[in-house]
């Protein structure tokens, strides 16, 4: 059998796209220090991914995020292996049981991309914009999950820490142990109480189990 042959600056390419997916965002020296290239290589091979639009500068063009193609890779890969139906019949199953809206996030660099939402039959709801990105402050139980150093947390909080008169519930969604992205429910602080949180966890969890999706919690 022949020896398998890689080509080695897709091999550096794809180690700087790992290391800034892992990190959110990275400084040039930071990328050539874990990635073991000199700066000149690392800032090349940059170079030519901003070019494709795999990754793209923020901090005003200071540090390094994934850029949109990266994120378009994740979505042709979620559609094609089933995983947004199975997204999908887990927030409609959500909000039938809970009936507030629910929605599916993931991290994009710094940035939150809403992938999926259903939303509540109540009156008065939280809406929201599929295929978004939204900045949210640390304070946000979105951003709280992602930015979670504490592994025996199972769900996160805001009590109208990021919009007055709303409340947000936020469990991760793991993949192989690593937090890939978030389910969230959304409404009125004064009927997402702290006490319905507590009930939708367990929904929650019931949920999961029925749609064989254990391997995710």
């Amino acid at each position: 059998m022949s020896e398998k042959k890689y080509i080695q600056s897709v091999q550096r390419a794809f180690g700087i796209i790992h290391f800034i997916a892992e990190k959110g965002t990275a400084k040039l020296n930071e990328i050539s220090e874990a990635t073991g290239l000199k700066t000149s290589t690392a800032f090349g091979i940059i170079q030519t991914l901003e070019h494709l639009g795999q990754i793209t500068r923020t901090n005003n063009g200071l540090d390094y995020t994934l850029g949109l193609n990266s994120l378009r890779l994740g979505l042709s890969y979620m559609n094609g292996s089933g995983i947004s139906d199975k997204i999908n019949e887990l927030l409609n199953k959500l909000v039938a049981s809970v009936d507030e809206t629910a929605s599916f996030a993931l991290k994009v660099g710094n940035r939150y991309y809403y992938l999926d939402y259903v939303l509540s039959s109540q009156p008065l709801k939280v809406v929201l914009e599929e295929n978004k990105f939204i900045d949210f402050p640390d304070e946000a139980a979105v951003a709280k999950v992602f930015n979670n150093t504490d592994e025996n947390l199972k769900y996160f909080t805001d009590f109208e820490e990021v919009y007055q008169g709303t409340n947000c519930f936020a469990v991760p969604y793991k993949t192989g142990g690593a937090i890939v992205g978030c389910v969230a429910l959304s409404g009125p602080s004064f009927r997402l109480t702290d006490e319905k949180m507590k009930e939708a966890y367990a929904s929650y969890l019931e949920i999961m189990k029925e749609l064989g999706l254990e391997n995710h919690l």
